[in-house]
């Protein structure tokens, strides 16, 4: 059985239409992180008192939980051994925890 050429072109219609409305709708899942595992250990290391590194990974309660105590210079023990902890991990363990 041959299609006639606006029957063809009708299919391709709604093969389009359907794939505007599935990646609309969709989640579009990367592959790739936003968030730079050296990057992260960096700030968690030097700036790690004020919890920049949580920011930066998407947790802003931790992070402001950090910032209320810097003063006691806990978060930045913590913050130290997070960064050695970051720069260990691998890519891809670093990017299933953080992306």
């Amino acid at each position: 059985m041959s299609l006639t050429e606006s029957q063809k072109r009708k299919i391709e219609e709604e093969e389009k239409y359907r794939a505007q409305a599935k990646s609309k709708y969709s989640p579009v899942l990367d592959s790739k992180t936003s968030r730079n595992r050296i990057a992260a250990a960096l700030l968690a290391i030097f700036l790690g008192d004020f919890g920049i590194h949580k920011f930066y990974l998407g947790k802003p309660v931790q992070g402001i939980i950090y910032l209320l105590f810097f003063w006691t210079l806990i978060p930045g023990f913590i913050g130290f051994f997070e960064g050695i902890i970051y720069l260990l991990m691998s890519d891809k363990s670093f990017e299933n925890k953080y992306a």
